[in-house]
């Protein structure tokens, strides 16, 4: 499990540096670097396809056809309407409503547990610990709610930025989930050509939708922007290291533990991405913030704690159950 663990932390701090590429490049729309990013991945995914080209006979239609849906929502519908909450209602409710994703992977998971008959933890000792997170995502993002509250009056698209969020919540809830039921399923595949076959599919949308974008929307001038240096280089970054590297990684973490342990470490994707930030403008985090942090990961190593117990063989299915 450690193994695992350490992998999917790898993952957080890799995709928590992605929040850096607005700052980084600030004379480019986010659609833009988004769609960028993606054209990388893909690419990156089908080197990893020929690579491990072995494994093409061991999947079939259905596994493609399943891959394909979660790109589509993972990959693309999910974080347009993340963009879309942050847009019509601001940053604070989107992160607040993102944030309860670990606590909702958490849930679900255990319970899928509980009726396949697997190992799982009753909701009275995971409480406590989901508790502790759910209080430190509210006192991490407490500034940014009091401000979204102060304007919710003068902003009559606050509820439809309501809505995008909760889609959005819902999609990466799902998301993790049904990609870790392929991976458990399929232990003999490997999770990095399993992202490969994911990342692919982004290419074509990728190569369609950059053009298209930058021929209708006309708010980027030249086809590579005004420093297309830079716009290579992060786009290379990120589309490499931080997406795809950070995908097979989370892929490799879902393959050795439980889904209901790999839920709770989405939250170090937050504490990362509010890390990198503080490091890129040379600031401490506010006392709230801090205290939060301290909440969230306190929380998910408590919540850690208590599903490897379940391996514990001094303790009982029956006292398990029982509890």
């Amino acid at each position: 499990m450690l193994i695992g663990i350490s992998c999917g932390l790898a993952a957080c701090v890799l995709w928590g540096f992605t929040y850096l590429l607005p700052l980084l490049l600030p004379d480019y729309p986010t659609t833009y670097i988004s769609v960028a990013r993606g054209i990388i991945m893909g690419a990156t995914a089908f080197i990893g396809l020929f690579l491990q080209k072995n494994y093409l006979k061991e999947v079939n239609f259905k596994d493609w056809n399943f891959a394909f849906w979660l790109t589509l929502v993972g990959n693309l519908v999910q974080p347009w309407c993340l963009f879309s909450a942050v847009e019509y209602a601001g940053v604070a409710l989107a992160a607040t409503f993102f944030g309860l994703i670990p606590v909702l992977v958490a849930l679900i998971a255990n319970e899928r547990d509980r009726r396949k008959g697997k190992k799982f933890l009753p909701f009275s000792k995971i409480f406590l610990p989901l508790l502790v997170i759910f209080i430190g995502l509210i006192l991490a993002n407490l500034e940014g709610l009091f401000n979204v509250a102060a304007d919710y009056e003068n902003n009559p698209n606050f509820l439809i930025g309501v809505v995008f969020a909760a889609l959005s919540t819902a999609m990466w809830t799902w998301y993790p989930i049904r990609n870790a039921d392929w991976l458990l399923d399929h232990p003999k595949i490997s999770p990095v050509f399993f992202t490969s076959m994911q990342c692919s599919l982004l290419l074509p949308f990728g190569l369609i939708l950059y053009p298209v974008l930058w021929t209708v929307s006309g708010d980027l001038k030249g086809f590579l922007g005004p420093s297309p240096l830079a716009f290579i280089f992060w786009s290379l970054f990120a589309g490499v290291v931080c997406s795809f590297g950070a995908t097979a990684l989370w892929n490799v973490m879902s393959q050795k533990v439980p889904t209901a342990v790999a839920g709770p470490m989405l939250v170090f994707e937050t504490i990362f991405s509010v890390t990198w930030g503080c490091v890129y403008a040379r600031e401490f985090p506010t006392a709230t913030l801090f205290i939060g942090m301290v909440l969230l990961v306190s929380g998910v190593v408590y919540t850690l704690i208590l599903f490897n117990s379940l391996n514990d063989p001094k303790i009982k299915q029956v006292e398990i159950n029982a509890g």
